[in-house]
């Protein structure tokens, strides 16, 4: 149940009237989104249920007594106590109350004839589309789903062109048609970039690929049965302007080495055929409930050992089969001694991450006549998605990137200059302080060697009684699907500061959109800064923050932090828990101080000595700083460490320990702080620590590259260790890029990454930064082709024909973890690339995938749960098929400035300035 039975319609009526939803409480019925062609024998329907009817926020007259978080009905509806007044209600969603009827549309015989084409067989694939926030009978927040359906109708032969009625189950409109015209019908098997590219581009790339759920060998599809084997670009009236050969790229049982998983090849559960019930777990002998058919050697996957929460499964081999049992022998997991009710075994396969044949489209060879819309059509199957060519497809990638940065900022509303607006946020106000806490973010628990939760810091003993933070204490960015401003976030300046420098070597100066500095920062200190690239501006926001943070004697701290994640419902503007500014740490102050002396070095280029003066100087003083802390780390932790011995985490025994992990954490950033200050000063006592870190080992991870570059760069080097930075970046770069060869579909994922946190799609950090640099030292075309097909695959042409950034396309993705959007009941703002894939072991979450109280619930019939499943099961779906487009998927769903937006906001840049 999703809404108090004896609310709702009045709820959906109130949600009209007073929010500008529907005029009527009639739901509407299932949507047809779109008839398309999937193979030249196969039509697919996309059918949605019913969407949510957004609620709103609503500012009350005087405060609700009841506790944050509680459901109240008031003012004609349910809506969520939220606020530090408790003096806003965000009104529920209305989720669906109507789901497609799936046993109905999956048979066959249901269906008319199509254009003279009896439909043979039906397969579907349904995913989570739209989620919601409401109330459970019970009073607990919910956040449901309503689904996408993809519906592949069989055909028992090629369908010819034409208009053709479709006929079928009552949830299918009556006037249901699909006019064939395969220069005009799109094919959902032909996968484009939905960007575009500039007519030089060395890498214009599509791909046809379709996985059938349920269907013959294993759903893999071979478009080589039809005899296709050409393909077209045409432009907007149709006419062939390019052919090009339709090339094998991978098949589903090709290894794929450094894909980041436990093997080259994936394990998965068969789709095509139903779990089988457990019995019991005696030793490592399994029994079924009925007979399983399974045969010795053959793989299997167990599912629910653990009961209804436990999401996760174990994959091992059949030995000794009888027909109700086998001897189960080499798991990838340890089994639980025994299988708790519902446990089931599944037929399971090893195929790569595809689990289809995948084809390229490599319509690279062709330079564009002109400018304009363009789309791909395999004869006989139709067209892609359209895509433009245009001089700055790259600048408009940029544009949307520096976008999703500035709707992420802190402290000030947003105009809505990039399609998004929010009141202003986290600034310091009498009655919401931003309080300063003895807690270093380098002692937090998700930092290496950290031990303190972050959910500490302000609250004794680490607050600092009756102390505020001054009336500087906001800005910055908010990290992702939180609040929190870190000093990672500096890895945005860091990029934006390193494309920046080829963009002025060309004396390419866009106008993206962001605001100059001197009107949201000081306008003093800004005065005369205006025409500085916008990159220098996005960068400056940011370091600004980190500036103003500052303490007295040097010490920067890691940032502002909530005592807690945000409160569902509860947008940044209404936070109501604690805020606080963490204490300096050493690691923070040098981070601080490298980056700083990259704004330096910008600044001084564009002519602005006073503005350059002020960050040296800061910088500088940062180094000062973090050099004490690092010489004597009981005198400049000292309050830290009466803290936590307070606290009863920190004795005199276990200090040595934390001191030597808080130290090696600190190192890596010294070594590149001293390369900076080294590049911009010459200043032979830096450039003496980063020789010395150089030549006892030394590698280009994360800021460790950073480090590398800047002591290349500096006006004077050792010439052999330079010649061995040139050779390592070299290396690496061509160990990224040959890799992608070897991929189903290519990315700019290092082969050592693992694939899980920020490594699903986007280009993290530190490939980001070393494909820049080593093409910057060899413009070799092949970095630059291997940049521009991954940002491609990104964007559209991947096996979902999804983009993975918000606003970027025609088809993207929704879903996202965007908390002041979903809070507000608004789309999320463009700009904002997700995580994107990730295994099903990695978030296998049992409060998701469990019982009908969860979000998309796997057991159960309760709370329309079985409206709510993804089929086929999450483990049968091939990688490349599993993306779960709800908030609550977070490794997927989230994404942070740092690890997506700001390294595809610096590529796109580095590519315009090609």
């Amino acid at each position: 149940m999703r809404v108090r039975p004896a609310h709702r319609s009045v709820i959906i009526l109130c949600a009209a009237l007073i929010f500008g939803g529907p005029t009527q409480a009639a739901e509407p019925a299932i949507r047809v989104a779109e008839v398309a062609m999937a193979a030249p024998d196969i039509v697919v329907l996309d059918l949605r249920d019913p969407p949510f009817q957004r609620g709103r926020l609503v500012e009350l007259d005087a405060p609700r007594v009841e506790p944050r978080g509680t459901w109240v009905f008031a003012q004609g509806g349910e809506g969520l106590v939220v606020g530090p007044n408790k003096d806003h209600l965000r009104m529920a969603d209305g989720p669906p109350a109507t789901f497609l009827d799936r046993a109905a549309i999956d048979d066959p015989a249901g269906y008319g004839p199509i254009g003279g084409r009896r439909v043979v067989e039906v397969f579907r694939k349904s995913m989570p589309a739209d989620a919601g926030l409401f109330a459970a009978a019970n009073g607990d927040t919910r956040s449901g789903a309503s689904f996408r359906h993809l519906v592949y109708l069989q055909l028992d032969g090629p369908l010819s062109e034409g208009d053709h009625a479709i006929s079928g189950p009552a949830d299918l409109p009556d006037d249901l048609r699909l006019r064939f015209d395969d220069h005009r019908t799109r094919a959902s098997a032909i996968h484009a970039t939905q960007l575009g590219h500039r007519a030089g581009d060395a890498a214009k790339i599509a791909f046809l690929s379709l996985w059938l759920p349920g269907g013959p060998d294993r759903g893999a599809f071979d478009f080589r049965r039809y005899g296709i084997d050409r393909f077209e670009v045409i432009d907007a009236d149709g006419r062939a302007v390019f052919d090009g050969a339709v090339r094998l790229r991978a098949g589903p049982s090709d290894p794929e080495p450094g894909n980041g998983l436990p093997g080259e090849l994936v394990e998965t559960a068969d789709a095509q055929v139903q779990p089988v019930p457990l019995d019991g777990i005696v030793g490592d002998r399994v029994m079924t409930a009925v007979p399983h058919g399974f045969v010795d050697g053959q793989r299997v996957v167990f599912e629910r050992l653990g009961g209804d929460q436990d999401a996760a499964a174990v994959f091992a081999t059949v030995s000794d089969p009888d027909p109700m049992g086998f001897r189960l022998s080499q798991a990838d997991a340890a089994p639980p001694a025994e299988a708790l009710p519902g446990a089931t075994v599944t037929a399971a396969h090893r195929a790569n991450r595809a689990g289809t044949f995948v084809f390229e489209l490599d319509y690279s060879a062709w330079q564009a006549a002109a400018p304009g819309t363009y789309r791909l059509r395999v004869p006989g199957l139709g067209v892609s998605d359209p895509f433009e060519i245009a001089e700055d497809i790259w600048l408009r990638s940029a544009k949307l990137s520096l976008g999703g940065l500035y709707n992420h900022r802190s402290g000030i509303a947003l105009d809505g200059r990039f399609g998004f607006e929010r009141p202003e946020a986290f600034r310091p106000r009498p009655g919401r302080p931003i309080l300063r806490s003895r807690l270093p973010l380098s002692w937090l628990s998700d930092r290496p060697g950290g031990f303190v939760s972050f959910e500490d810091g302000a609250a004794a003993p680490w607050l600092v009684q009756g102390e505020l933070t001054s009336d500087d204490a906001w800005g910055g960015y908010m990290d992702a699907g939180d609040w929190d401003r870190r000093i990672l976030h500096l890895d945005v300046a860091a990029l934006l500061l390193l494309a920046e420098e080829t963009l002025a070597e060309t004396g390419l100066d866009p106008a993206l959109g962001v605001p100059p500095s001197s009107t949201v920062l000081s306008p003093t200190i800004y005065a005369g800064t205006d025409d500085l690239p916008d990159a220098v501006h996005e960068a400056s926001w940011v370091l600004d923050f980190f500036r103003r943070l500052q303490e007295p004697d040097g010490g920067v701290p890691g940032g502002i932090e909530s005592a807690g994640h945000p409160l569902k419902g509860e947008p940044s503007f209404l936070e109501h828990l604690p805020v606080y500014v963490f204490a300096p740490d050493m690691t923070s102050s040098y981070r601080y101080a490298g980056v700083a002396a990259a704004l330096v070095r910008a600044l001084r280029r564009h002519d602005q000595p006073a503005l350059a003066d002020l960050f040296q100087e800061s910088a500088s003083r940062a180094w000062s700083a973090a050099e004490r802390g690092f010489a004597e780390p009981e005198a400049a932790y000292a309050e830290a460490i009466e803290a936590a011995t307070a606290a009863g985490l920190l004795d005199d025994a276990s200090w040595p320990e934390r001191r030597a992990a808080i130290q090696a954490e600190a190192s890596d950033q010294r070594v590149a702080a001293a390369a900076a200050l080294y590049r911009l000063t010459g200043d032979r006592s830096y450039g003496t620590i980063f020789e010395r870190a150089w030549r006892g080992g030394w590698d280009l991870f994360a800021q460790k590259g950073e480090a590398a570059w800047d002591y290349l760069m500096a006006d004077r080097h050792d010439p052999e260790i330079a010649s061995e930075i040139r050779r390592m970046i070299e290396g690496e770069a061509q160990l990224v890029v040959s890799t992608q060869d070897g991929l189903s579909y290519p990315s700019l994922k290092h082969p050592f990454a693992p694939a899980g946190w920020g490594q699903g799609g986007p280009p993290d950090y530190t490939t980001t930064g070393l494909l820049i640099r080593a093409h910057r030292l060899t413009k070799d075309p092949a970095i630059i082709k291997a940049v521009q097909r991954a940002h491609h695959v990104l964007l559209g042409a991947n096996q979902l024909g999804l983009s993975l950034m918000t606003g970027a396309g025609v088809r993207t993705v929704s879903g996202v973890l965007h908390e002041d959007s979903l809070a507000m009941g608004v789309p999320p703002p463009a700009g904002i690339t997700v995580y994107g894939w990730a295994p099903q072991a990695a978030s296998a979450y049992g409060w998701v995938f469990g019982p009908p109280w969860s979000a998309l619930p796997e057991v159960g019939t309760a709370e329309d749960a079985q409206a709510r499943r993804i089929e086929p099961s999450r483990f049968a779906l091939p990688y490349f098929e599993y993306l779960v487009e709800h908030p609550a998927v977070i490794i997927q769903m989230e994404y942070t400035v740092h690890q997506t937006i700001g390294p595809m906001a610096a590529l796109a840049l580095y590519l315009a300035a090609q």
